[in-house]
């Protein structure tokens, strides 16, 4: 979790605990529609807390998945290319039978 986004949850915890103070001073006081007010305004404070975490979690999540793709994507590019330089026939053509390097079109092949 960033820096930012915990500075945000703590000020959201921490203006949670200053309403549910609010809306118990004010039910104390006869004031039940403050504090019905002041209580549902603390729940979406909580349910924003929430959200910051699920979030947190997703983007920790993209972050993973977008690694593992890289990774991914290096060892194939490096697969592929093992495979292409070993010769003008590739393993399909040549049934596992030797090739003969003498009659070889590729460049990059000695005799």
């Amino acid at each position: 979790m960033k820096p930012s986004t915990r500075a945000l949850c703590g000020a959201y915890s921490l203006a949670v605990l200053f309403l549910a103070h609010c809306a118990a001073t004010s039910a104390r006081a006869d004031g039940w529609w403050y504090g019905i007010g002041l209580f549902a305004t603390s729940m979406l404070l909580l349910v924003a807390l929430a959200r910051e975490y699920v979030a947190a979690d997703q983007a920790r999540a993209a972050a993973v998945r977008a690694e593992r793709a890289a990774r991914l994507g290096m060892w194939q590019s490096q697969a592929r290319a093992d495979l292409y330089s070993g010769c003008c026939e590739r393993w399909w053509t040549s049934c596992g039978t030797e090739h003969d390097t003498a009659h070889c079109t590729r460049k990059d092949q000695t005799a």
